[in-house]
């Protein structure tokens, strides 16, 4: 991998990101880490104004990323490390090792995720809009985020045209699907059976449409907001119930899908006893896909609960996705075509203060000589110099510019070379 570029006596900046995932994670660590809309728009220009750089934080059911553009970039997760800690009210020794990713590994990690292939579930197909939604609250910030703004554009693109030309995320195989298999497993059909959504969002209307699908009629529906509460229980025929209600809501509900954005549980070990006291131990199936989640784990001890979070889910659609590894080749090969891309589009950013500092040399050294003439010609001899000195300078700083323009195009292009041309010209000491 390429190192942080010196030019004109600056380390200019680079990609950097670390990861808390699936793959190194704990859900319980994850839960912890998590970021809500709110928190991401509030932890951007802290974690900015901390590293001097453009800031993007992508945070899902399954993954918490940071993704940098700074001159800290190979430094980013000791840079950021106590300051995450203080703002997620954690102990920076309780923090877990994440992984850490720099320059074209970052921008690559980037891709893989948008494409699912570092997804639990492989090839599922709600992180390419997550991944959007990231790049959005980036965008949303006041200040400019130029190189993350395309960054998280070439991994969206990538995502979509992964979509487009392979069968990777094609299929109804998702966590809500598998939540109704699971469901009717223990119920045989819907026709009678009422399920309870606890949220109103994108997330609880995709579970409430495929229980729909599998012939449920009747729900009720829980949220924190009325209007939006009442809004989607219309919609799907349903009733609605305040959130203080809830407990009422479980006792009257055979399945309670929970989908909420808030921080702490909303079922424990003794409101659970409490409900099932009043259902009469009849059975309750409870599907957390909250993250955190709303559920406390320790629910699914008591008698006559069937509980599944994430993990669970997860697990469980990525042994039906299993057939789906033959697309993995094309997959790569289109994110190797992006990567390329993407690296071209690095190095001429790269080049381009050297090329501006060259051009503005130039500009300078013939006004000087110019003006040597002003008062010694006429105006219309004055006016032939400008214009065949004009001529020379772009003659003279046509090579080294299109050399770098190229040599960064082409990838051949070294920081050694990039330093000789500052040097040749003096340009470290014109910038001071």
């Amino acid at each position: 991998m390429r190192q942080t570029t010196r030019i004109m006596g600056k380390t200019y900046a680079d990609i950097g990101a670390f990861s808390f995932s699936h793959q190194n994670t704990t859900l319980e660590e994850r839960d912890q880490l998590a970021f809500s809309t709110a928190e991401i728009t509030d932890a951007i220009p802290q974690f900015r104004d901390l590293l001097g750089g453009e800031v993007g934080i992508l945070s899902t059911c399954n993954r918490t990323e940071i993704y940098a553009y700074t001159d800290r970039a190979r430094n980013l997760w000791p840079t950021i490390r106590d300051h995450l800690s203080q703002f997620k009210s954690l102990s920076s020794r309780a923090l877990p090792e994440p992984i850490q990713l720099h320059s074209l590994d970052a921008a690559q990690h980037l891709f893989r995720v948008a494409c699912s292939l570092e997804s639990l579930a492989l090839g599922e197909d709600q992180i390419l809009a997550q991944v959007k939604s990231a790049h959005e609250l980036i965008l949303r910030d006041e200040h400019k985020s130029p190189v993350l703004d395309q960054l998280f554009q070439f991994a969206v693109r990538t995502g979509k045209q992964v979509r487009t030309d392979t069968t990777l995320c094609q299929g109804t195989v998702s966590i809500s699907s598998v939540s109704v298999e699971l469901a009717r497993k223990i119920f045989g059909n819907f026709k009678r059976a009422t399920v309870l959504l606890v949220g109103a969002g994108e997330t609880a209307m995709n579970a409430a449409i495929h229980f729909r699908g599998a012939g449920c009629k009747n729900f009720i529906v829980v949220n924190r907001g009325e209007e939006r509460g009442r809004n989607t229980a219309n919609e799907l025929g349903g009733e609605y119930m305040p959130l203080h209600r809830l407990s009422d809501a479980c006792v009257r509900a055979d399945i309670a899908v929970f989908a909420t954005g808030s921080k702490t549980h909303l079922v424990d070990r003794e409101t659970i006893r409490n409900i099932m006291r009043a259902r009469r131990n009849r059975q309750f199936f409870m599907i957390d896909i909250s993250n955190p989640r709303n559920v406390a784990p320790e629910v699914d001890q008591q008698d006559g609960v069937f509980l599944f979070n994430i993990d669970h889910l997860e697990k469980i659609v990525a042994e039906h996705l299993k057939g789906r590894a033959d697309q993995i080749p094309q997959a790569e090969s289109i994110i190797k075509d992006y990567m390329s891309r993407w690296d071209e589009w690095m190095r001429s950013r790269r080049v381009t203060p050297t090329i501006s500092a060259l051009a503005k040399h130039f500009a300078s050294v013939r006004t000087q000589e110019l003006e040597a003439f002003r008062n010694r010609v006429s105006e219309d001899e004055f006016a032939l110099l400008e214009e065949l000195s004009r001529k020379l300078v772009k003659k003279l700083q046509h090579n080294p510019i299109m050399f770098m323009k190229n040599s960064a195009a082409n990838g051949s292009l070294r920081s050694e070379d990039l330093n000789l041309i500052v040097a040749l010209h003096n340009l470290d000491q014109k910038d001071k």
